[in-house]
């Protein structure tokens, strides 16, 4: 009789050689059951393992060809002559596809709505791609970068880029855009680079990149840009990159690169800058700035041609009015008194007509000066012309006189606040009546005769 301790042992080792068995069996069953991974490959495609790779270019399709293994990771149909893009024409979930260089005329609304792990889609090079539904891009939130250059896009849908939370690169250049509506990269909150280069862009509004709180480079050389609102940037914080070279910007408000505090490669160069009183605010910044900058060329007035604005000198500006505190808080100070900023303010050329104020300290032509006060020499030029002031009649002068900035409200940020002349107290909120300017008047011209 054996021991009961080797009967055991016996035992035991039978039932661990069955488990082992059964669990073999399993398995066996397991992969018999399971379906075999597909191995084929698209007509005229190429495929490759690791990561699963569908290489269809330059084979003539003109269309998505069907048999595109839904577990491909990269699809590349470029160089084709696909020409539309239908709801269904993708039956596989890639994460790169490119379709560049192909005859696209036509994407359906939502013909991208199933490939929601897309992370890359490249269209660039569709030079028939002229317009785009609405609803293009729909379903694409993990789509981190899109491109759409030489396309010859014309307008964009307000809703394009809708829900594009995810994306990071867009590449708009070189297409023929004329303008951009307000709020259509609101989305777009992890945008980092934009190119929008090579356009025909004109101006950029107030709400142009409302949203695009983390873009890091703008793009917008070679357009027409000839207008920027002064809050244009005020969400590009984070900025760092600019481009504006190579449009027809005249002037750039100084707000709106305050906007970009953030900013370091700045190029300006290629526009007809008009060098004049209204390219103080863009000098003022440029004195504070510490930016790597492209030349800024002065195209007018006639004496500044070909000057660099940056390196103008303080006293170029001395007989600029005020700037409005709205819009250029923390500006160097200006000495014009309030009567002298009304009298600008009323005689301002037209927009079209660019002015250079001139002082020199001695003899006096044509400026308008109050009866007793001390006069300045002022010349205005007007392009290749000279003028001299119109002269302003006393009673104009008195009847104004303390009511200078009606209309207007007179706020002091970081400027020093004009000199008011010796008002007496509270005139800065009411008019002279016209018997106590007639008295200011008599007064004023007993004194010159009693004193010389």
């Amino acid at each position: 009789m054996e021991p009961p301790t080797n009967t055991r042992s016996r035992r035991w080792s039978l039932m661990r050689n069955c488990k082992s068995g059964l669990s073999l069996w399993l398995a066996v069953c397991m992969f018999l059951g399971e379906p075999s991974p597909s191995v084929t490959c698209p007509h005229l495609c190429v495929c490759y393992p690791t990561p699963m790779t569908v290489s269809c270019q330059a084979q003539n399709f003109t269309f998505v060809p069907a048999g595109v293994p839904y577990d491909s990771q990269r699809v590349f149909l470029q160089n084709n002559r696909i020409t539309e893009l239908r709801v269904g024409s993708f039956g596989f979930g890639t994460q790169v596809l490119w379709l560049f260089s192909n005859n696209i005329t036509w994407i359906e609304s939502g013909a991208f709505s199933e490939l929601r792990d897309l992370e890359e889609l490249d269209l660039g090079d569709n030079p028939d791609l002229r317009r785009l539904e609405g609803g293009a891009f729909r379903g694409l939130e993990k789509l981190q970068s899109l491109h759409m250059h030489r396309c010859k896009l014309t307008a964009l849908p307000h809703d394009l880029f809708r829900k594009l939370y995810s994306l990071q690169f867009l590449y708009l250049q070189e297409n023929h855009l004329h303008f951009l509506q307000d709020d259509i990269f609101s989305d777009l909150i992890n945008l980092s680079q934009l190119f929008l280069h090579g356009n025909r862009i004109r101006t950029l509004s107030e709400n142009v990149f409302r949203g695009l709180v983390n873009l890091d480079r703008l793009l917008l050389h070679d357009n027409r840009v000839r207008q920027v609102n002064r809050r244009a940037f005020r969400d590009l914080g984070r900025l760092t990159m600019l481009f504006l070279f190579n449009n027809s910007l005249a002037e750039l408000p100084g707000q709106a690169l305050r906007d970009t505090q953030g900013i370091e490669f700045l190029r300006l160069n290629g526009n007809p800058w008009s060098c004049g009183c209204e390219a103080l605010p863009l000098w003022e910044w440029f004195r504070g700035a510490r930016v790597s900058s492209s030349e800024l060329m002065c195209a007018s007035p006639s004496p500044r041609r070909g000057m660099d604005l940056r390196f103008l000198r303080e006293m170029d500006f001395a007989l600029c009015p005020l700037p409005d505190p709205g819009t250029l808080a923390g500006s160097t100070t200006r000495t014009f008194s309030t009567k002298t900023r009304w009298w600008f303010s009323k005689h301002k050329p037209q927009s079209q007509t660019k002015g250079v104020f001139e002082k020199s300290s001695e003899t006096v032509k044509g400026f308008p000066f109050a009866p007793g006060k001390t006069s300045t020499n002022v010349k205005y030029e007007l392009g290749e012309e000279e003028a001299l002031l119109p002269k302003l009649d006393p009673e104009e002068y008195w009847a104004n006189y303390g009511n200078e900035d009606a209309g207007t409200t007179l706020r002091c940020f970081e400027l020093e606040c004009p000199d008011f002349d010796g008002l007496p107290p509270n005139s800065s909120s009411s008019t002279f009546s016209l018997p106590l300017a007639l008295s200011l008047l008599a007064v004023s011209l007993n004194l010159h005769l009693l004193f010389g």
